[in-house]
């Protein structure tokens, strides 16, 4: 949803950029506004990595920074992000902040992140090798419920699910341009909980007339 050809605002790292789901009454409940920028901080023992110092470039660059996207499907104390985008890297981020465009591209090898700051791996521990895993391993099937043994692609690993951590939610940015004042979409009434009559109206069908 964040996507922008033209990259009105500059924080973008990219043409588009990473973001969370979350569902709008938890947002309202802390603060955040729909397209605000977050800080998603999970278990401090070793995320975003071991041994992180606050002050430091590599805390900086690790840290994870991410778009809030309102979304009513998100169950609520739950959020939801993408673990397939490019990661942001000492020289991407050192692009991003030196950059004319602000473009989070390394300016030695033209590696393009898709995170201002940190990745999915920020929040997340790694997979275990499919080697480390065992035959009496019990595991959910990938498709229905059946309960098995043994290793099974792309599912629980013993360490739980690399998908999944508890983080918390901090508010670091507005979503308006430049870091002021709210998302334009938001402004023009055309997103959840901040709906404008017209599309109010639009939801409800009311544009289309059925002749008889």
């Amino acid at each position: 949803p964040f996507g922008d050809i033209y990259r009105r605002d500059k924080r973008l790292p990219s043409v588009v950029e990473g973001y969370v789901d979350i569902n709008p009454l938890d947002a309202k409940a802390l603060g955040v506004d729909d397209g605000d920028y977050l800080y998603i901080d999970a278990d401090p023992e070793d995320r975003p990595y071991r041994g992180w110092k606050k002050g430091t470039e590599a805390y900086k660059v690790s840290r994870l920074l991410l778009r809030a996207r309102y979304y009513p499907g998100t169950p609520m104390g739950v959020t939801r992000t993408w673990h397939n985008m490019y990661g942001a890297t000492f020289g991407s981020v050192k692009g991003h902040e030196t950059r004319e465009d602000g473009l989070a591209k390394n300016p030695e090898t033209n590696y393009q992140a898709m995170y201002r700051y940190g990745s999915h791996q920020s929040a997340t521990r790694a997979w275990l090798k499919p080697t480390l895993m065992t035959e009496t391993l019990a595991h959910k099937a990938m498709f229905g419920q059946e309960i098995a043994k043994g290793f099974e692609a792309d599912i629980h690993c013993p360490v739980g699910a690399p998908r999944e951590s508890f983080v918390k939610i901090t508010r670091a940015e507005a979503g308006g341009m430049g870091g002021q004042g709210k998302w334009r979409p938001v402004e023009l009434g055309l997103r959840p909980t901040y709906e404008s009559q017209a599309m109010k109206t639009y939801l409800k069908g009311g544009y289309v007339r059925v002749k008889k």
